[in-house]
Formats: structure tokens, C-alpha cells, sequence
């Protein structure tokens, strides 16, 4: 199955699950255990071994906002605070029970600045990634990203709230209510039924 986020397909991580298999300690995080909040600094970086984590924040207004998700045979960290000792912009919480090989997080940063020419590629498919997510919401109308979600990762719909999906997507729930029941409506009964 296709990596979740686009970066991961865009560089080989088998420089971080090495590291992470070589000096790291297994560590169990249960549904709904913080691996960071947000105002922390990011000490430690992981492989995903099993499981899931998603990235929240609190808005302006004081929602909580879903704005990213990890899984299994996935890096778990932040660049920006991991990187460069900055506050995590984001919590990062356990989806579901999750096993995750645990390192420092600078092991990492050691590895890419040794790597200039890895370093700029892992850069560059951040940039690329995020970039793209942007151009996205202008370019996809809301029913276009939710499909796309769903064909990238349908396990997810199992894993969480439509209400975080809808966080996700930045659309509300009532809007994404209204698109199930348009895309529920236009598929034939077969499909439904997965004939």
C-alpha cells in the first residue's frame, strides 16, 4: 500500500528505520497518548513499527483541528523541532494502540547533515508535499479531496471521527455529511455492496 504521505514515497527511510532498528527502544503509546504537544521540543523521533498517530492543533478560535496523519512503516517526528529545536507546532496522539522504535531525535539531525545531497532531497519532498496540499485546496473542490483521501488511505475512515476527517479536509461536518450522501447516492448498489 502507498504511503500515506507523499514525502515518505519520495525518499528512502531506510537510513531512519537502520538508525531506529540499530538504537532504538520499543516503546507502546495507547489510543489517545501524546508522543509530543504542542509547545514542546521534539527530543525524540521514531519509526512506526504498528499503529498510527495524527498531528492537531487548536485553532485561533479554540476548535481542534486535525491536520495531518502517520502510520505503520512511517517516520514519526516534526522536522522544525526536531531539526531546529523549535516549539512543535502540533500535538502528535495515538490513533489507535501503537508500537514505535524510539531515538534521539538528533541521530537524525547527525545523519542528514552528514548527507547534504539527502538532507536537500528530504527538504525538497517536504516542500514538495506541503506545497502540493496547498495548490490542492484551490485546485480539488472539497468532494474531489475527500475521494482522494479515501483512495489514498481508506483504512483511516476506521481509525477516526468523520469529524476529524472533516478537520482534515478543512471543510465542516455538515459538508462532508452532505458529500457521503452525494457519493452514497450516485454509487450503484453493487458497488455498495462491494459486488
Amino acid at each position: 500500500m502507498a504511503q500515506f504521505n507523499t514525502f515518505e514515497e519520495a525518499i528512502d527511510f531506510s537510513f531512519w528505520r537502520e538508525i531506529c532498528d540499530m538504537h532504538g527502544s520499543l516503546r507502546h503509546f495507547r489510543r489517545g497518548e501524546y508522543f509530543a504537544r504542542t509547545g514542546e521540543v521534539l527530543k525524540n523521533a521514531g519509526w512506526i513499527v504498528s499503529g498510527g498517530f495524527k498531528h492537531s492543533l487548536i485553532d485561533d478560535s479554540g476548535n481542534a483541528k486535525t491536520v495531518g496523519f502517520v502510520f505503520e512503516d512511517s517516520v514519526l517526528a516534526n522536522y522544525i523541532s526536531s531539526m531546529h529545536g523549535k516549539k512543535m507546532p502540533t500535538d502528535i496522539i495515538a490513533l489507535e494502540d501503537s508500537d514505535v522504535l524510539i531515538i534521539p531525535a538528533s541521530m537524525i539531525r547527525e545523519r542528514l547533515m552528514l548527507d547534504p545531497t539527502l538532507y536537500i532531497k528530504f527538504m525538497d519532498a517536504l516542500f514538495e508535499q506541503a506545497y502540493g496540499q496547498v495548490l490542492n485546496v484551490y485546485r480539488s473542490t472539497p468532494e474531489q479531496r475527500y475521494r482522494q483521501l479515501l483512495s489514498r488511505y481508506p483504512r483511516l475512515f476506521e481509525l477516526v471521527s468523520l469529524g476529524e476527517i472533516a478537520s482534515y479536509l478543512n471543510i465542516s461536518r455538515r459538508q462532508l455529511h452532505r458529500i457521503r450522501e452525494t457519493i452514497s447516492a450516485n454509487t450503484p448498489n453493487e458497488e455498495k455492496s462491494g459486488k
